[in-house]
């Protein structure tokens, strides 16, 4: 007992290591919370609480690093654990990782069936509930289905209460503004976003403090406010050293403002460097993004066969995302919605 009580205190003090070296350092804290992971794994007996807070950061880092199936493999191997031990806390936290990180893949089936899961547990707390509301949110948001998706998301943000963590009110009030961003509303995009901030603060969420500039930069270029957008834009480089999902969006937004100053073969540089990244993350939303953006910035050159072969590109991975109503989501959506409207009606006063 003694020998495994020292064990879980060295993961413990790599684990410390590793996160206090995240933003600093991402590849040294891949370093320690893999040795941490390792330490714990030759563990006779599993701590699952422990198992959970070193599974979560390694599979994070292990994604900012492009190393999808390690990450996915991790969150799974730590979910049967956690079923095995009956732990719902911890299924919770890993159910909405594992859809979380699906949906950053542009697998929303997959992210959806997970956040569903949630919706339908009736053990589940009003945390994980909300976590899946705000999921499910996304996934309309990514069918195209905006004002719906926006209902969802004011209506979590409406659910939110002192008790929750910071981290999530940030995601609430991030995805509200994506949705009024989508719609051309710039004010209240860039209201929900100043909302988002302080909690992406103290949350210490660096990707969501990055993502929260990239939208600000996002209404800065659409409001023709170039020297606001390279600002913010610095500001989402900086505020996040290793971020391959990020990184994605950034050359993305780096291109169009490149495009807004009429340097067309610097935006060209910057989305191919999106679309490889794009291909290595298996980020099929922005594969799809660089493709258009591509052949529009073709179109301005002159190159009609490079811009035609881009639409082209474009559009296969439009059919490949099934963006034109994919049936089986889209009745999951409306399936896991339903069945929560009971439910959501008590979660502010849990």
């Amino acid at each position: 007992m003694t020998f495994m009580m020292l064990q879980h205190a060295e993961t413990i003090e790599l684990l410390s290591k590793g996160d206090c070296l995240v933003v600093l350092d991402p590849a040294l804290a891949l370093q320690y919370i893999e040795r941490a992971y390792s330490l714990l794994g030759n563990c006779k007996l599993v701590d699952i609480e422990l198992l959970v807070k070193v599974t979560l950061p390694y599979s994070r880092l292990l994604l900012s690093f492009g190393r999808v199936d390690e990450s996915l493999s991790i969150l799974f191997k730590a979910l049967t654990q956690a079923e095995l031990k009956n732990k719902k806390l911890a299924r919770e936290e890993l159910l909405q990782e594992i859809a979380l990180t699906y949906y950053t893949l542009g697998d929303y089936q997959e992210a959806g069936e997970y956040w569903a899961d949630c919706f339908l547990a009736d053990d589940f707390s009003a945390v994980a509930k909300l976590n899946a509301h705000i999921g499910m949110g996304m996934i309309q948001f990514a069918h195209g289905q905006i004002e719906q998706a926006l209902a969802q998301h004011q209506h979590a943000v409406a659910l939110l209460n002192s008790q929750m963590p910071a981290v999530l009110h940030a995601r609430a009030w991030i995805n509200v503004a994506a949705a009024f961003f989508q719609l051309n509303q710039w004010h209240e995009s860039q209201h929900a976003l100043v909302m988002a901030y302080p909690f992406a603060q103290q949350a210490q969420n660096h990707e969501f403090i990055g993502e929260i500039y990239i939208y600000m930069a996002k209404i800065a270029l659409e409001t023709n406010s170039l020297d606001t957008a390279r600002q913010r834009l610095a500001q989402a480089k900086a505020s996040c050293k290793e971020w391959r999902w990020g990184e994605i969006l950034q050359q993305l937004l780096h291109g169009r403002i490149y495009v807004a100053s009429a340097q067309i073969d610097d935006a060209i540089v910057c989305f191919k460097n999106a679309l490889g990244k794009a291909r290595e993350m298996g980020s099929a939303k922005q594969i799809m993004d660089a493709h258009h953006l591509l052949s529009m910035a073709y179109q301005r050159t002159g190159n009609k066969e490079q811009a035609e072969y881009e639409y082209g590109c474009y559009q296969a991975a439009c059919i490949r995302m099934k963006l034109a109503a994919e049936g089986a989501s889209v009745q999951l959506i409306q399936r896991a919605v339903h069945s929560a409207q009971g439910r959501l009606g008590m979660l502010h006063c849990a």
